[in-house]
């Protein structure tokens, strides 16, 4: 007798089909961009997740940030998220500009040049570059609450701990709780204390001898009839970014209807620190400005009306890459900023995060519960070399943007052309995709020794390791980067 094919019910919520219940418990700790997400996405794969964040209530700190589409290539599982996600969606220009104001050369994301090819993001129009963080987290907890996931605020944590022979793991909080789960997801950056169990200690910085002030506010606050107001948008025109290249220093800023925003970049003076809280008067942004080089009447004018507790001074640190974000019993993984910090210069932090949420939740899904200590280091394995050549190109793209030759201007050529050339390799990976279809040979690779080459880099890429030290010594020595020859970076 032949037996029937047993079939798991459907399970749909919100309008998200959900995959079969797992089994496995997910204790996520950070509820920033990378966290979140990834609760969702390992929501969907089927496993039970909380979420624990230090903060009372769901941070807004921040300001503005950009979104390839290989991070949103699962958000059309999400219809009512998605429908959210577009209606803050422009299809904003990109002005390169000279510090008088002078807008030089417009540019639209690769994806959308004509004759592209599709970028990873199915049904989802990624037009603009840059997204309003406060924005895009709201819409990350209101659909984490329709689902009914659990967000424990006030939770910081404080340790992490793992039991290889119950296989659980606990994070351990400053309220005196104790959070337990078959495996603890370590999202909250680069201060995460996941550290001490995961790598054995801290992972160090080298300073980069560089600041971000950066602060984002109400339109409102600029005087109609200043020379300020001028760079406003008038009623109908679309939101835009522009990027001011100085002389070792870049300026960029985003102006919406809603919102308005800047991010300056510059050799720091010793008082910026890696805190949200490092806020600074707009006075010290002027003082800079007016040092550095011949800024226009209209952006010096804009900069001094920044309202009071805006602009944060944020120390720019680089970290080298760790190849190790599982602890040895494979419990707890490092996702996002607290596994590989990302310069603001590489366009690439939150995007990673949100890639490594995606790639996590479908590792845990093809591992299944017995095995979730191969699925994080098959996680890791599938995502390092990856993320390890964006890090390296965030530092040669700083270093790019701080000594542009204007002077090709002159010659009828565009010096900002490759500047900020991501390639077909990062805004068409799918890493849900990725995970799948290697999760296998990868497995393999980690249990038996069988070779495995990792497909989700340039072309022809050979991949090395590297650290910042050495970069840096390249750069003072004016030793061009090889990083963009190495492989085909158009594929």
């Amino acid at each position: 007798m032949t037996l029937p094919l047993q079939s798991h019910p459907v399970e749909i919520i919100d309008g998200i089909h959900r995959h079969p219940r797992t089994g496995i418990k997910v204790i996520i700790s950070g509820a920033g961009i990378g966290g979140m997400f990834a609760g969702l996405e390992c929501w969907r794969k089927g496993n039970d997740v909380e979420i624990l964040e230090q903060h009372d209530a769901l941070s807004t700190l921040g300001d503005f940030f950009a979104i390839g589409p290989s991070a949103l290539s699962t958000l059309h599982y999400y219809p009512m998220m998605l429908a959210e996600y577009n209606e803050t969606t422009w299809n904003s220009p990109l002005w390169w500009c000279d510090p008088a104001g002078k807008k030089l050369v417009s540019e639209l994301p690769e994806w959308n040049h004509p004759g592209a090819a599709p970028h990873a993001a199915k049904d989802v129009p990624i037009v603009g570059f840059i997204k309003l963080r406060p924005q895009i987290m709201q819409m990350l907890e209101d659909q984490i609450n329709r689902l009914g996931i659990p967000i424990f605020y006030g939770r910081k944590a404080i340790g992490y701990e793992e039991d290889v022979l119950s296989g659980k793991a606990h994070v351990l909080t400053t309220s005196s709780e104790v959070f337990t789960g078959d495996v603890v997801v370590a999202a909250e950056g680069i201060g995460t204390k996941s550290h001490e169990t995961v790598t054995g200690s801290p992972v160090p910085f080298v300073n980069s001898g560089y600041a971000i002030m950066r602060g984002a506010f109400s339109p409102s606050f600029i005087e109609p009839s200043s020379r300020g107001a001028e760079l406003l948008l008038e009623p109908g025109q679309t939101p835009e970014v522009c990027i001011y290249a100085g002389e070792d220093m870049h300026l960029i800023t985003l102006f919406t209807h809603d919102k308005v925003g800047l991010a300056f970049t510059h050799k720091e003076d010793g008082n910026a620190k890696e805190s949200w809280n490092n806020t600074i008067p707009a006075e010290e942004l002027v003082a800079i400005l007016k040092k550095r080089t011949n800024w226009g009447e209209q952006i010096m004018d804009f900069v001094k009306q920044v309202p009071e507790d805006t602009l944060i001074d944020w120390k720019l640190t680089w970290r080298n890459p760790q190849p190790v974000w599982a602890s040895k019993g494979g419990r707890i993984i490092q996702l996002g900023d607290s596994a590989h910090a990302f310069l603001p210069s590489s366009a690439n932090g939150a995007t990673q995060a949100m890639e490594d949420g995606i790639s996590l939740a479908e590792c845990l899904h093809r591992g299944g519960k017995e095995r979730v200590p191969w699925a994080t280091q098959v996680h890791t394995k599938l995502r390092y070399q990856r993320v390890s050549v964006i890090q390296q190109f965030g530092i040669t793209t700083r270093h790019s943007l701080h000594h542009i030759d204007m002077s090709l201007l002159d010659e009828g050529k565009n010096p900002f052309e490759d500047v900020f050339h991501l390639g077909r390799w990062i805004w068409q990976h799918n890493p849900e995709d990725y995970a799948r279809e290697q999760f296998a040979a990868a497995l393999d690779h980690l249990q038996t020794g069988a070779p495995f080459e990792n497909t989700n880099l340039p072309k022809g890429h050979v991949f090395e390791d590297w650290d910042v030290e050495s970069e840096l010594k390249k750069q003072a020595a004016g030793v061009p980067s090889q990083l963009m020859s190495n492989g085909d970076w158009s594929r």
